[in-house]
């Protein structure tokens, strides 16, 4: 595994572990599986009706392998059943957010990966490239990272001497946990956890600009004023990381 280097368009840095290739191998045959049960419905569906040809089976089967993938990691947030399992997940390399054209191109290049049989070329190309990327990776300015939201409590739990109010509170918190999207849980989780790697400035505007918005979009008590920008963000990623939302 290697470490991937990505300024954000607002020139924040943040480093990510790249993904290994045995958690990448591992993760695609658990994706295989659930491939191949879908394979198999639509064999049967097929059956069931008229007399079906080669060609058409081979479109249904290209539409699975494609549409699984591209489904998954567009609307998982880069993760499909076997990179959730194995800790991992796609990302964009130049910083932004993982967007359709990305995921379409990436998936689209998957043909060429797959050559001849079992991610052949895409896992030699992974293998030899040093942070991993397989061609279609390479093509969409993609890579597969470390997810970073596994070790959150004990990484915000260091040095932390504040009672988390959130969590004592079960309106506060059900409120919380409504609202959130998986998208803004998997960004106050980075920031959270990336947070000593900012440096000090980036950091203050940062976490001073989070703060304001959750406070808004939670609705928090005022009461809770006393928090510094950074503990209301903390103790809201603590908040969501208790219900283990999928």
């Amino acid at each position: 595994m290697a470490r991937y280097r990505i300024t954000t368009p607002e020139q924040v840095t943040f480093h990510y572990q790249t993904a290994g290739f045995v958690s990448r191998a591992m993760a695609w045959l658990l994706d295989q599986v659930f491939v191949n049960v879908l394979r198999i419905g639509v064999l049967y569906a097929l059956a069931q009706g008229r007399e079906f040809g080669a060609a058409i089976m081979m479109i249904a089967f290209f539409a699975i392998d494609f549409g699984y993938f591209m489904f998954f990691e567009l609307y998982w947030a880069g993760q499909t059943p076997g990179k959730r399992y194995m800790g991992i997940r796609v990302i964009s390399a130049g910083g932004g957010r993982l967007g359709f054209n990305e995921t379409f191109l990436r998936n689209l290049m998957r043909a060429i990966d797959s050559l001849p049989v079992a991610m052949t070329v895409g896992g030699t190309v992974s293998f030899l490239d040093p942070y991993g990327r397989r061609l279609g990776d390479l093509a969409a300015d993609t890579l597969v990272a470390v997810d970073s939201t596994r070790p959150l409590p004990s990484a915000t739990a260091k040095g932390s001497g504040r009672v988390n109010t959130f969590l004592e509170d079960p309106v506060l918190r059900n409120r919380i946990l409504n609202r959130a999207t998986r998208e803004e849980r998997d960004f106050v989780f980075d920031l959270t956890v990336r947070r000593d790697e900012l440096d000090a400035d980036a950091r203050e505007d940062l976490f001073r600009q989070t703060a304001q918005i959750l406070r808004e979009r939670y609705n928090l008590p005022e009461e809770t004023g006393y928090l510094s920008d950074e503990q209301a963000t903390i103790n809201v990623a603590l908040t969501l990381e208790s219900a283990k939302i999928a």
